[in-house]
């Protein structure tokens, strides 16, 4: 049984509570499917798996599930702590695609902000004058990102860490806009960690986010976002799953959820022997992308699985029918043609992220 497979095993599925989990034949396995479930953004889910089956020791992984643990921890204090500034200032905004319905520490805490270019400048003021340092480089036009200092300074510039906080002023790539926050603002609600409540977007538009970042731009599906999509559809009503279909074609984004959740019934067909009702009823009402299931099949359903350029095509082609899409597409090759800089690092980044086997 490959990697893949067998972590799906191991963690099992929020649709599939009564199948017995497995385990890893031996110590050497279970380091292995620990590797590969770190590529995969789900290293703390995996050791959380095998701790609720009382393993760890047994397999040499106390240590490693107490180090991310402590990751997770120092990430939800971050995400808290940001939080509990932006609400004393009035700040309008939420984070999305950093708090996860099941055990999961992503690369950083995402924040986007609904308001003015004024306002989001008034806000970066803000977290500099408390004890956050902007980390500049080559990222993408319409985001900055900081880092909390209150425990160390920022070592690597170009390695992401739980400190580290992306507030966007548009959800782009470079100047390319590939969800247009105005749509977003209405699905903002409130949750509350520590008691501290917490700006965040609500399930349904959640779950578009996900989807729609892991192909742009990270052009990879990665089992972090195949357990992303399992527990919230899990958790989603009737109404609540029309609103998520709704959404998606509000955004123009309905090839892409069609081509996740196509990989998604593949996986979860394999591992546990069914397609979700919940699953097959979202591709009986969008279609099924069977290109991209045959692609995972002939690549042995490895992960994180790297969307085909024909894929991705097709989902740039969907976005074209938004006006604001076209015009930051405008603006892209705009700002390219003057930019050298930008043309280089724009074109470089394509190349790295269809070489990249993780992000």
């Amino acid at each position: 049984m490959n990697a893949t497979l067998k972590l799906l095993k191991i963690i099992g599925s929020p649709f599939a509570p009564e199948q017995k989990q497995e385990l890893p034949e031996n110590s050497d396995e279970a380091l292995e499917l620990y590797s590969y479930a770190t590529k995969n953004k789900i290293g703390l889910y995996y050791l959380d798996s095998l701790n609720s089956q009382g393993k760890l020791v047994e397999f040499g992984l106390k240590l490693n599930y107490q180090k991310e643990c402590e990751k997770h921890n120092k990430q939800t204090t971050t995400a808290v702590r940001i939080a509990k500034l932006f609400n004393s200032y009035g700040v309008n905004y939420a984070i999305f695609k950093s708090i996860m319905p099941f055990p999961a520490t992503p690369n950083d805490v995402d924040i986007i902000h609904f308001s003015s270019d004024v306002e989001y400048k008034k806000a970066a003021e803000t977290m500099l004058q408390s004890n956050y340092i902007e980390i500049k480089g080559q990222a993408d036009a319409s985001q900055r990102m900081f880092h909390d200092a209150r425990e160390c300074e920022h070592l690597d510039p170009h390695k992401k860490d739980v400190y580290d906080i992306d507030v966007y002023q548009r959800i782009s790539a470079s100047y390319v806009q590939y969800l247009d926050k105005r749509k977003l603002e209405k699905y903002v609600t409130e949750i509350n960690i520590s008691g501290n409540n917490i700006k965040v977007l609500r399930q349904e538009m959640e779950l578009v986010t996900v989807i729609i970042h892991s192909i742009i731009p990270e052009q990879l599906c990665t089992l972090f976002v195949y357990y992303a999509t399992l527990h919230h559809l899990s958790k989603m009503n009737p109404e609540e799953i029309n609103r998520f279909i709704d959404i998606a074609k509000e955004n123009n984004v309905t090839f892409s959820v069609k081509a996740h959740c196509s990989l998604v019934a593949e996986l979860h067909q394999v591992a546990h022997g069914f397609v979700p009702k919940i699953i097959e009823g979202l591709l009986t009402e969008l279609g099924d992308e069977t290109s991209e299931r045959k692609k995972l099949l002939k690549n042995d359903f490895k992960t994180p699985h790297k969307y085909s350029l024909l894929v991705v095509e097709r989902i740039l082609l969907e976005k074209a029918k938004e006006a604001g899409f076209r015009r930051s597409l405008i603006k892209q090759m705009a700002y390219m043609l003057i930019s050298l800089r930008l043309s280089k690092w724009v074109i470089s980044e394509v190349i790295l992220r269809r070489r990249r086997e993780t992000y």
